[in-house]
């Protein structure tokens, strides 16, 4: 299993474009991506700009395929483009 969060700052005249091409790219991932276990957007209750996607996948082969699945190639560049930092993935292993 291939657990990620990735970590976006958001420019504020741009959150509402960001939300917009989020969702259409949760929902998609959610529908779309075999594989896929847990696709989803958060918010960081302390930082109105901050977002966090949390990600699960079956496996490394899962998660590689949504990366180059034709959704990803179209949204993950224009959400790129309303960032105010670069964005910042983590690489999770579940302990317990």
């Amino acid at each position: 299993m291939v657990k990620l969060a990735v970590l976006n700052y958001v420019k504020a005249e741009n959150v509402d474009e960001y939300l917009a091409t989020n969702k259409e790219l949760v929902e998609k991932t959610n529908a779309l991506d075999s594989g896929c276990i847990k696709y989803e957007l958060c918010r960081d209750v302390n930082d109105p700009l901050r977002f966090v996607t949390l990600e699960e996948w079956e496996s490394q082969d899962a998660l590689d395929g949504h990366i180059k699945a034709k959704h990803c190639e179209e949204l993950i560049p224009k959400l790129r483009s309303f960032s105010s930092k670069p964005t910042e993935m983590i690489m999770l292993e579940k302990m317990f």
